[in-house]
Order: structure tokens, then sequence, then C-alpha cells
């Protein structure tokens, strides 16, 4: 056996360590090589040299004792199988170098993956960017990725829970895994900070919300929002607005006036604007009509329904055109904060469909015609076949939730949901033929 061939043990190298520099090869081209100072740390490189096309290069697979002789071997073979292929292993690994100059912080790297992986796929990227931008770059924000620790990343969930926040906190999580996740493909970093945590680490295991307010309460929100000074009838407008059509947070702060026929009453949200990605006529009842003709008169046409409200002071004392041309994600949230006097149990914006659908059952509407007016997407076999969009039904049941609302927003004694007739809640039965082949 020829000494390239000799098998090495890990005892050796040691030894090889301790004796001072070494520059020794183990077999094809891998070489242990260390200085005085690192042989004295006992440290050391492992270092590929090899010839292409008549050129003498060397690349560097990793440091010992990280590396292992074994794992060393494995990567030089990889490499190695490279070379055949006339390909040059050190200049491909500078060129990898050259792209984690563009990402030297997780900050610049967070920007890289979003536009990459979540602005062209998200129907609302804002909310990945919101987490980036208060949560994780605060914290970690300014570190070159290689240096992020398991610590950072759990300073980053620990932070977000002490806030009171654990599903955000779980969101935060996701958004690192994968981050760093993409970072580690790129050889930017060896391994992800963030791969051995789980939702027990961040908030813990989400229990679906079963808050719901009922009519009561609904009055005595009506009564803190009117008589809490800086809460904004823009706001008031947007509860109100979120309550009676069913629709998500974002599906209404995000629309804009040209989606909606005041005169025919209907209110078309695109399937780009919605989760689902499923397109529906939303009926208006008189109610929503007439609050949505005093959101148009605080709208001071512009062409969102609720437009931002300030513009944004930069650093240097600039004004500039807020993040969003409507209001953002967070706006009602902060308004909804500001009700110091609501002496109810906590809800969330959420709640409010919840809410909704809850008052719909308690009306006897049918729940297919109820779950089409919350957009959501039909199960099994009559999902599939049933496409009627029971306009005619949600334009009664919501009619009704509608007109209730109306008399709770002016401080009327709370009632009870009243059933509606039969009719406005029974079914149109249809009969789907399918033709056999």
């Amino acid at each position: 056996m020829n000494r390239q061939q000799r098998p090495i043990t890990d005892r050796e190298l040691k030894a090889w360590l301790a004796a001072g520099p070494v520059d020794r090869g183990v077999g094809e081209g891998l070489t242990f090589v260390a200085s005085a100072t690192a042989a004295q740390a006992g440290k050391a490189s492992w270092i590929l040299r090899f010839r292409l096309n008549g050129r003498f290069k060397e690349k560097v697979l990793g440091r010992y004792p990280e590396l292992s002789l074994k794992d060393a071997r494995e990567l030089a073979r990889q490499d190695r199988a490279q070379i055949e292929r006339g390909v040059d292993v050190a200049a491909a690994k500078q060129a990898e170098k050259a792209l984690l100059l563009e990402v030297p912080t997780v900050q610049r790297l967070g920007e890289v993956w979003f536009a990459k992986y979540i602005q062209p796929r998200y129907k609302h990227p804002e909310v990945v960017a919101r987490v980036l931008r208060k949560h994780i770059n605060p914290v970690i924000g300014p570190v070159a990725p290689p240096d992020v620790q398991p610590a950072h990343i759990d300073r980053v969930l620990t932070r977000i829970v002490a806030g009171g926040a654990p599903t955000v906190a779980n969101d935060a999580l996701r958004y690192m895994s994968r981050m760093f996740r993409m970072a580690s493909r790129n050889h930017w970093i060896e391994r992800n900070p963030a791969a051995d945590f789980d939702l027990v680490d961040a908030g813990g295991d989400e229990v679906s919300r079963d808050r719901w307010l009922t009519v009561e309460e609904l009055q005595e929100l009506a009564r803190a929002m009117r008589t809490t000074p800086n809460f904004g009838r823009e706001n008031e407008l947007s509860v109100w607005l979120l309550l009676a059509l069913c629709v998500r947070k974002m599906e209404l702060l995000s629309a804009r006036w040209d989606a909606f026929d005041l005169d025919a009453g209907i209110w078309t949200l695109a399937k780009e604007s919605t989760k689902t990605r499923s397109s529906i006529r939303i009926p208006l009842a008189e109610p929503v009509i007439a609050w949505l003709k005093e959101a148009r008169i605080f709208s001071f046409g512009k062409p969102f329904v609720f437009p931002a409200r300030r513009l944004v002071r930069s650093r240097m004392g600039v004004e500039r055109r807020n993040r969003y041309e409507h209001v953002g994600p967070d706006t009602l949230n902060v308004a909804l904060k500001r009700l110091k006097v609501l002496d109810i149990e906590h809800f969330t914006v959420h709640d409010m469909r919840r809410t909704a659908r809850t008052h719909l059952a308690g009306m006897g509407v049918d729940r297919f015609v109820a779950e089409r007016s919350l957009n959501h997407k039909l199960g099994n076999v009559e999902g599939i076949y049933d496409r009627h969009d029971y306009f005619a039904e949600r334009a009664a049941a919501l009619g009704a939730w509608a007109a209730l609302l109306a008399k709770v927003e002016k401080g009327k004694p709370p009632t009870a949901p009243a059933r509606l007739p039969q009719a406005a809640t029974r079914r149109t039965r249809r009969t789907h033929a399918v033709a056999s082949s």
C-alpha cells in the first residue's frame, strides 16, 4: 500500500498538530494544513489541491476538527467528480463568496428571500414583511448570516412571546427556518440555525379560537367606539362593514371604489383579492350602502375605500408616501386597543367573521348560504357540482344581519337576532346530472 492510500486516523491528525505546523496529504489531493498558531490551538484546514487545464488550484473544504476526516473525504470525492467534468470548483466557491457579499446581514438575507419566494407568490406579502420588519430585524437584522446561532433564534422568539403574540412567534419561526434554509442551499451558511426549533419553542401549538361577540357585547363595542375620542369614525365604519359584509380584514381595507356599484347594491370582490382565490359578488344591504357612502366622504376622492391616512416622515424630515396606499394591516388593531373602557372579554379582528357566522346561524340561515356569505368553499361532492352563488339568499340573510347591526350602532336596546322567513333561509335545491361516458 503506498503512502497516498495509507489509512489516517484522527489520533494521527492530532499528533501532527501537536508536533507543530503541518502540510500533509491524506490521499487524492486532500491535504491537512495548519500554521503554527492554528496547530497550537488544535485547529487545521482541509484543502483540496488539484490541476485543471494545466493550472494548479486549491479549494478550502472546511476546518478541522469541525469537519471530520470522513466528511472531508466525502466533500473531496464530490469535488473531484465535478473536476473530472471540467468544473473549476475553486472558482465556483469564489462565486459563492461573491454572492454572500450581497447578503452581508440577516436583514439583507430576508430581503432576498422575500423578493424571491414571498413577493411573487403570496396574496398578502405585507403580512410576512411586517414580521420581518417588526420582530426579526430589530433583534438579528445587523448580524452576518454565518454568525447566527440558535441563541439568536431563541432571542427573537422569546421577545415575541413576551410581547403576548405566540401566533406571531410561530410565524417568525417558520419564516426564519425557510430564510436560513435558502442561505444553507446557497452555501452562505454551513447550517440552518433554526433547524432544531419547533412550535413548542415558539408560541406553542395553535388552538382554533372560538370567540364571538353576542348582541350585548356588540352593543358595548358600539358604545365604546362612540365614546372614545381618538377612535375615529373611519375606524367605526370599518368595524361595522367588516361585521356586515363577512369579509376578511384586508379584503375590505384594501378594497377599491371601482369594485363597488352602490346603485345596484353589489360589491364584486375579484379572485386576486381573496384568500380562496374565488371571486364573489357581495350583496350590499341598505345600512351597508349608507356606511359606504359615508366612507366615500372620508376617502376624499382616493381610489381606495379606506386610503392611507397620513404621510410617513423619514429620519431626514422628508415626508414620503405611506407603505400602503390604503390603510395598513395594523391600523384597525391599534385603534381597537384604544378602547380602554370596553368592558367585554378580549377579542380580535378575526373574531368578527366568526361573530357574523354565528349570528347568521342564529337567524336560521342555511349553512351553505352562510358559508357562501363568508366566501368559504363548499366541501365534498356538493362543493364540486354546486356552482350556484346563492346571491338572492345571501342578500336576504346579509340584509337582516346588517339591519340588526344598524340598530346596535344607533344605541338601541339589544335584541336577539330575528329568524328570517323560511323562503329566505332555505337553499334552492338543484339536481345536477352527471353524464356517464
